[in-house]
Formats: structure tokens, C-alpha cells, sequence
């Protein structure tokens, strides 16, 4: 997958070649001016060495000074050196055999100086020519540098401009990596402000922007998952309190029923049969169900207690094997729950509702099952790395809830052999009053306040069944300490 770092190093690399070939160039260039500069200065000189060298010779001819005459003569050979150290450049300047002309002229010009017989009218004419020539070619020499120049500064100018469309293309292509796949996230962003959570497309396969936009998208999850919390807690603490007031409304009348049939079935005792039979029935039934009246009432109690303290560390074999023997008199047989935890495995929680959350899935084993269910219960320490379990991912299965941030943990698995839970019903075993039962036959909210109670320990729990073999209960627990961790 490509990256937008690989392709911003990519444009910056192109940049960076593209100044650099800029320097480059401009650096030739000045070279060039450079070397063309010190031809001017040497052609400057030549045209500069020839005007003395006439000057002197008119002065000797006008005062008949000997110094003037062997200034004139020493001017002379210089100019002969510089013409041969020149002779490639003034070859390029020179028009036809100007440069022969010239060469010629002041080698006449030196053998009449060097004549003890001056012929005046020779010199002079030898000096003009050679002074004429000089000055065409320095001026040729100046037209050409004026125009290496102009040249220089055009090209210059259309390398700037190269390397300006160059830049701009580079701008032009960060914005097509990073700037327009940012602009259409804040476009998408948008919804958000108005409350419309929806799922954010993938605008580019640069691995930071799939990242980024997965990561949003895992957000916009998270915050759906959330707000559907929040609204769920709502309407249950509204639920909670309105079964907390009811609950303790009808503790005291079926108090009173349960009293009263009592105390009937006490004073039956003198009516003669089948009366005293029948009546001892119906009283009798009464009795029962104001029992389970006030057991679903204990049950609205314990769903609307929350308990704030911090639970000291609590062995959990320990709360199973209380939970087994409270159980007992239930189970068909001693071999219908087996466990499989260390006996050193610590959790703090609270013993007496994680108690209530194995009664609960045990019974729900049972009463799915029958009496020749087999329920297997193993623990063991993880981490959250482990969450969910895999079989979340390959059968029907139901989440609750989510791990906190927390490395040390506890899995424990509640796993039995019954008829299993249909595809179609799975998501709905932790709403409250959700129950497959008969009318009468039960609550709904045993697994309600199994979640309720997991989630008030900060764990989480997923349920997964394949209809026919079973059901199991995956319960994640946090936990400050273990006395030691098994290998997953």
C-alpha cells in the first residue's frame, strides 16, 4: 500500500533535483560570464596597450625624445605577447585574414621601430592600422559580451520559471495526496455536528489516510455504541427506579397475603373433608404465589442496588464452590458442573453478586438442558489482547459490554451441552424480560442482571451458541491482582 510520506519524500526529491540542477546551471552560466568577462578585460587591455603605444610614438615624433621612443618600442612587444596569448580569441573575433593584417602590421610596426633610419611616415601608417584593428576588435568584443549576457539572463530567467512550474507542480500534487483527501474528510465531518453519525468512505489508499479514516470510523462506532448505552442506561435507571418503588409497594401486601393464607391454612385444621382438603389447596397455592410474587420482587431489589465500594481480592474458586453448594440440592447430579480453575486465581469483585451471576447462568444451563445437561466452567488469567474470544467470530454470537483498559484479566468460560440458543434470538438473551419461558414461568432478567453485574465490575461478556450444541458464556473480569497467569 502506498503512503503519503513515501510520495511527499518522492515530490521533495523531484524539488530538490530540480534546484539542484538550477544551481547548477546558474553556477555554468556565471562561469561562462566569468570567462567571458576576462576576454573582455583581455581585449580591453590590447585595445588599452595599443592606444599607449600610439600615444608614445607621437610624442616621440613631436619631441624627438629617446624615452619616448623605447616606451614605444617595449609597448610594442607586449603587444605581440598579448596577440599571441590572445590569438584564439582574437582568431574568433578577427573578419576574413584581419588577424594576418594585424600581425603583419606590427611586425612592420617593430622592424621600422628597431631601423636606426626612422621612416616616419611607415610608423605612422603601421601604428594607425594596428590601432584600428585593435579597437574593431574590442568592440566587436564588447557586442559579443553584451550578448552572452542577455543570453545568460534569459536562460536564467527560463530556468526560474522551470523551476517556479515546478514547485507549483509539486504543490499541486501535496494537495492531491493530503490536501483533497483532508478537505472531503471535513466534508464528511460535517453530519457530525448535526448529530448524523455516519460511516466515513475511503477518499484515498495512502495508508495514513485508510488508517486515519478506519480509526474515525472505529470512533464513529464506538460513539454510536455509546450513545445506544447511554439512552439504554436512561431508560433503565428510569426502569430501575420506577421497579425500586414498586418492589417495596408490594413488599408489605404480599407480606400480608402470605400472612394471612398462613394463618388460614392453621385454622382449617377443624373442617371436616373433602372441605378442609380442598381449602388447604387453595391456600396452599395462594402461599406459592405470593412466594414467586415476592421473589421477583427480591430480583427488582437486586437490579436496582448499586453497590459503590471496592471490592477486596476474592479467590474465585472460592465463589464457585459456595455457588455449587447453594445449588445442590438443584443439580440432577454431582457430576453436572465441573470446574476447572486455579486455586489461585484472585478477582476483586464482590462475592456475593459475581455469586448471583454464576447462579443465574448455571440455573439458565438447567432449566435450557434438563437434568441431563453437563455445564463446564474453566478460568483462566489473560489479557485484554484475548478479547473477544475467537468463537465470537465464528458462531452466533452476542457482545455486552467492553474491556477496560487494563493488561491483567480473568476469562471465565460457562459452557454447557444444551439445546443451544437460535441464531435469531441470540442477540436479544441480555434485554430485560426477554425470557423463552412460558407465561408465569419466568422474569427475564435472570442474564440481564448477570450483564448488569459484569459491566458494574468494569468487565465484559459475549455470549456464542450453535443451536444443538450448547451454549457458552464468556465473561471477561479485570483484576488488579493474580497470584499468576497462565499461558493463553
Amino acid at each position: 500500500m502506498h503512503s503519503i510520506r513515501s510520495k511527499i519524500i518522492l515530490i521533495y526529491l523531484a524539488l530538490a533535483v530540480g534546484v539542484g540542477a538550477f544551481v547548477l546551471f546558474a553556477s555554468g552560466n556565471l562561469r561562462f560570464l566569468e570567462h567571458r568577462v576576462n576576454e573582455g578585460v583581455a581585449m580591453a587591455a590590447f585595445q588599452e596597450t595599443a592606444q599607449e603605444m600610439r600615444r608614445h610614438e607621437k610624442n616621440f615624433f613631436l619631441y624627438r625624445a629617446g624615452a619616448d621612443l623605447d616606451t614605444t618600442r617595449n609597448l610594442a612587444t607586449v603587444l605581440a605577447q598579448q596577440l599571441a596569448k590572445n590569438h584564439v580569441l582574437l582568431a574568433e573575433l578577427a573578419h576574413g585574414n584581419e588577424l594576418q593584417q594585424l600581425q603583419q602590421a606590427l611586425a612592420h610596426y617593430r622592424q621600422q621601430l628597431e631601423d636606426g633610419h626612422l621612416d616616419e611616415s611607415e610608423v605612422r601608417t603601421a601604428g594607425h592600422a594596428i590601432l584600428i584593428y585593435s579597437e574593431n576588435l574590442a568592440e566587436r568584443e564588447r557586442a559579443s559580451l553584451g550578448e552572452s549576457v542577455r543570453q545568460s539572463r534569459h536562460a536564467l530567467l527560463w530556468s526560474v520559471g522551470v523551476l517556479v512550474l515546478l514547485a507549483l507542480a509539486g504543490g499541486q500534487a501535496l494537495y492531491h495526496v493530503v490536501g483533497r483527501p483532508l478537505q472531503q474528510l471535513e466534508q464528511q465531518l460535517e453530519p457530525l455536528a448535526h448529530g448524523r453519525f455516519r460511516t466515513f468512505a475511503m477518499v484515498s489508499q495512502d495508508r495514513e489516510i485508510v488508517s486515519f479514516t478506519q480509526a474515525l470510523n472505529r470512533m464513529l462506532e464506538e460513539l454510536e455504541l455509546r450513545r445506544r448505552q447511554v439512552l439504554q442506561s436512561e431508560k433503565l435507571a428510569s426502569l430501575g427506579t420506577l421497579a425500586s418503588g414498586v418492589a417495596h409497594e408490594l413488599n408489605n401486601p404480599l407480606g400480608n397475603i402470605s400472612g394471612a393464607a398462613q394463618i388460614a391454612l392453621e385454622e382449617i385444621a377443624p373442617l371436616p373433608e373433602p372441605a378442609r382438603t380442598e381449602l388447604h389447596a387453595w391456600l396452599t397455592q395462594i402461599d406459592e404465589e405470593t412466594e414467586r410474587a415476592r421473589h421477583i420482587v427480591r430480583i427488582l431489589l437486586d437490579y436496582s442496588r448499586r453497590p459503590g465500594r471496592e471490592n477486596p481480592p476474592t479467590a474465585l474458586l472460592e465463589v464457585l464452590e459456595k455457588t455449587l453448594r447453594l445449588l445442590r440440592p438443584r443439580l440432577p447430579e454431582a457430576e453436572t458442573v465441573t470446574l476447572d480453575v486455579p486455586a489461585d486465581l484472585s478477582l476483586c469483585i464482590d462475592p456475593q453478586r459475581m455469586q448471583q451471576v454464576f447462579i443465574n447462568l448455571i440455573q439458565n444451563a438447567l432449566e435450557a438442558g434438563g437434568a441431563s445437561v453437563r455445564i463446564h466452567i474453566h478460568a483462566r488469567a489473560t489479557t485484554t489482547r484475548d478479547w473477544p474470544p475467537p468463537e465470537a467470530g465464528q458462531r452466533a454470537s452476542q457482545i455486552l459490554g467492553a474491556p477496560e483498559t487494563q493488561a491483567s484479566a480473568v476469562l471465565v468460560r460457562v459452557q454447557d451441552n444444551g439445546p443451544g440458543i437460535a441464531p435469531e434470538r441470540i442477540g436479544q438473551v441480555f434485554d430485560p424480560f426477554f425470557t423463552t419461558h412460558e407465561p408465569g414461568e419466568g422474569t427475564g432478567l435472570g442474564l440481564y442482571i448477570v450483564g448488569e453485574i459484569v459491566q458494574e465490575h468494569g468487565g465484559a461478556i459475549v455470549v456464542t451458541s450453535t443451536p444443538g450444541e450448547g451454549a457458552c458464556f464468556s465473561l471477561w473480569l479485570p483484576c488488579k491482582q493474580t497470584a499468576h497467569e497462565d499461558t493463553p
